[in-house]
C-alpha cells in the first residue's frame, strides 16, 4: 500500500476506499462498484494496480473494443477461467457465461481469492443491448460466486444507468496544488528541484485553463523545459531571476497549446541536447500522421490541393477526360513556384466538396456528419474560415504544412505530389 501511495499522490482516499471493500483476505465481496471521474484521473490505472498488489484475479475488458456479445464474453471467460480452457464451449449469451461460472464454482476454481471483472467505459454496453449493464451488475447474485465482483469504470455518473451499484467511488479532477505534486515525480536530472518548482508553477497557470487531462499537461510541461532553461544556459538570466525567465517562457508555453490534443510534439523534439526520457513521453515530430476519422481525412487532402492549386487546374488534375494539354513553358513554372512561397490561397465550399468526390475512390452522401467533419477541421486549426459575411457558400484555407498532408495521404494510400502542380 504504502508503495502506491508513492506512485499515486494525492489519491490516498480512493485507495483507501478500494481497501475497506477489495482486500485479499475478503471472502464476501460487494456486488459491483462504480467508478466514475473525468479522463486521465487514474481511475482504470489505480484500481487496475490496487488489485494487482491486492492479489486479486483480473479480468480488465476495455468495452469500447467489443462490438459484439461473443467478442465480450470470450474476453471475459478467458481472463476468469485462464486455468480451464475449453475450446469447444461457445460463450455468446448470458446463460452460457452463468453456467460455465457456476460449473467453475463447483470444481472450487473461483473460491481461493478475490476474483474481479473490471469493465471500463462501460458507457459503450448500452450498444449490445438495453439490459446488459443490469446483467454484469447481478452477476454474483446469478452466480452464487461471492468471491467475485464487477467493477465498472465510466466519465459517466452513476445515475445514468439503470443500476444501483453497491458501492460508488468518485475520481475528482486533481487540483494545482495536487498537480504539482505529481509533476515532481518526472523532474529530469539537469535542473534543480527549486528551479523545476518555478517551472511548474508558470507552466500550471497557461496549461491549467486549456486543460485538465493529466497525461496532456505532462507532455506540454515536460516538452518546455528546455525552453525555460535556455536562457540560463545561454548566461541571459540566473536561476534567482523567475520573473525574467517566467516572461521569457511564457510565450513559448502558449504557442504549444496550439499542439495540445493532436497528436504531435512541438519542435522542442528535435532538439538532440534532449533527454532520451522526454522523447518516449510525447509523439515524435516525424510522426505527423494526425489520428482522423476518414472522410476527415480526405477534407484534408481536397483542401490542400484547393488552396495550393489554381482553380483553372482543377479539370485537367481530377477529370479523366479534360482536353488536350497545353506545354508549360518557363514562364508558367517560375509563377507556380512564386504562388507556393505566397501561401495558401482561400477556396469556397463547393470547391473543396467537388475535391473531395473526385479524389474519393468510394461514393458518400451528402449529410450532416459528413459535413461536421469540416467544423473538426476547423477547430483543429488546420482549416481556417476566411470572413464571416457569406453563409451559403463560406470560404477556407488550408493551414497545414505539406508533410502533414502528405503523411496524411500515406495512410489513405494517397500520393499527394501527383496532384499538385510543379
Amino acid at each position: 500500500m504504502e508503495s502506491l501511495l508513492e506512485s499515486f499522490p494525492c489519491r490516498e482516499r480512493e485507495l483507501q476506499q478500494l481497501q475497506i471493500f477489495i482486500n485479499e483476505g475478503s471472502e464476501l465481496l460487494p456486488e459491483s462498484v462504480f467508478i466514475h471521474g473525468q479522463p486521465a484521473v487514474g481511475k482504470t490505472t489505480i484500481t487496475c494496480k490496487y488489485l494487482e498488489s491486492a492479489g486479486a484475479l483480473i479480468a480488465y475488458v476495455n468495452c469500447i473494443e467489443c462490438y459484439s456479445m461473443r467478442l465480450l464474453l470470450d474476453k471475459i471467460i478467458s481472463q476468469l477461467l485462464p486455468q480451464d480452457p475449453q475450446p469447444n464451449v461457445r460463450c455468446d449469451s448470458f446463460m452460457a457465461l452463468v453456467h460455465l461460472l457456476k460449473l467453475a464454482r463447483s470444481k472450487g476454481s473461483l473460491n481461493s481469492r478475490p476474483h474481479v471483472l473490471v469493465l471500463d467505459n462501460v458507457e459503450y454496453l448500452d450498444n449490445l443491448g438495453d439490459r446488459c449493464i443490469n446483467f454484469f451488475a447481478a452477476l454474483q447474485e446469478l452466480t452464487l460466486i461471492y468471491t467475485l465482483t464487477v467493477i465498472f469504470i465510466s466519465r459517466v455518473i452513476p445515475e445514468k444507468f439503470d443500476i444501483t451499484p453497491a458501492v460508488i467511488l468518485h475520481f475528482p479532477q486533481y487540483n494545482k496544488d495536487e498537480l504539482t505534486k505529481i509533476f515532481q515525480l518526472f523532474k529530469p536530472p539537469y535542473i534543480s528541484e527549486e528551479l523545476y518548482s518555478n517551472y511548474i508553477s508558470t507552466a500550471l497557470a497557461v496549461f491549467i485553463r486549456a486543460t485538465r487531462d493529466l497525461n496532456e499537461m505532462k507532455n506540454l510541461i515536460l516538452d518546455n523545459v528546455s525552453k525555460y532553461m535556455e536562457p540560463i544556459n545561454r548566461g541571459e538570466a540566473t536561476a534567482n531571476d523567475t520573473l525574467l525567465l517566467w516572461r521569457l517562457v511564457t510565450p513559448h508555453l502558449k504557442a504549444s497549446l496550439n499542439s495540445a490534443y493532436l497528436g504531435i510534439a512541438s519542435e522542442n523534439d528535435t532538439d538532440p541536447t534532449k533527454p532520451e526520457l522526454q522523447t518516449e513521453l510525447i509523439t515524435h515530430k516525424k510522426l505527423r500522421a494526425f489520428d482522423l476519422p476518414y472522410y476527415a481525412k480526405y477534407f484534408l487532402i481536397a483542401g490542400y490541393l484547393a488552396s495550393y492549386n489554381s482553380p483553372k487546374h482543377d479539370r485537367r488534375l481530377f477529370l479523366k477526360n479534360h482536353g488536350k494539354q497545353r506545354k508549360k513553358n518557363r514562364k508558367d513554372v517560375s509563377k507556380s513556384q512564386t504562388t507556393e512561397l505566397l501561401g495558401p490561397k482561400s477556396f469556397s465550399l463547393d470547391r473543396l466538396l467537388a475535391i473531395f468526390y473526385a479524389i474519393m475512390e468510394e461514393k458518400a452522401s451528402l449529410t450532416v456528419n459528413l459535413m461536421s467533419q469540416i467544423a473538426s477541421l476547423v477547430e483543429l486549426r488546420l482549416l481556417a474560415k476566411i470572413g464571416d459575411g457569406v453563409i451559403d457558400n463560406p470560404k477556407f484555407k488550408c493551414m497545414a504544412s505539406y508533410d502533414c498532408v502528405a503523411a496524411v495521404g500515406s495512410t489513405l494510400g494517397f500520393n499527394l505530389k501527383k496532384y499538385l502542380l510543379d
